[in-house]
C-alpha cells in the first residue's frame, strides 16, 4: 500500500501519554482499497484493524475522519498527536509537518 501513510505520536512523560497511531491506505495485490490503522503505546507492536472498501473516496473518508479524530486528543487525553512522518502523494490531507 503506497498511497496515504502517516505515523503520529502523542507524548507526555509527565502526565506518562506515550501513544503511537499509525494510518496507512492502498490498493492491495487483489485491487481492493485497503485501509489499516495501527495504535498503542510508542515502542509496542499495538493493536491493528484493517477496513476494506471499495472505492477510493471511501478509503480517503476514512483516513480524513480518523484523523479529525486525533486532532482532539489533547481534550480527550491532554496531549496533542504530531505527525512524525507523512507520505501523501496524492493529498488526501493537506498539512504542513513543522
Amino acid at each position: 500500500m503506497d498511497t496515504f501513510f502517516a505515523l503520529l505520536e502523542a507524548r507526555d512523560p509527565a502526565l506518562g501519554r506515550f501513544r503511537s497511531y499509525r494510518l496507512e491506505a492502498g490498493i492491495d495485490l487483489l485491487g481492493d482499497w485497503l485501509v489499516e490503522i495501527t495504535y498503542g503505546r510508542v515502542w509496542t507492536r499495538g493493536r491493528r484493524i484493517r477496513h476494506a472498501v471499495h472505492t477510493e473516496a471511501e478509503a480517503k473518508k476514512l483516513v480524513r475522519e480518523s484523523l479529525r479524530r486525533r486532532a482532539t486528543a489533547r481534550k480527550r487525553i491532554g496531549v496533542p498527536y504530531r505527525f512524525c512522518q507523512l507520505i501523501d502523494p496524492h493529498l488526501w490531507f493537506p498539512v504542513a509537518l513543522e
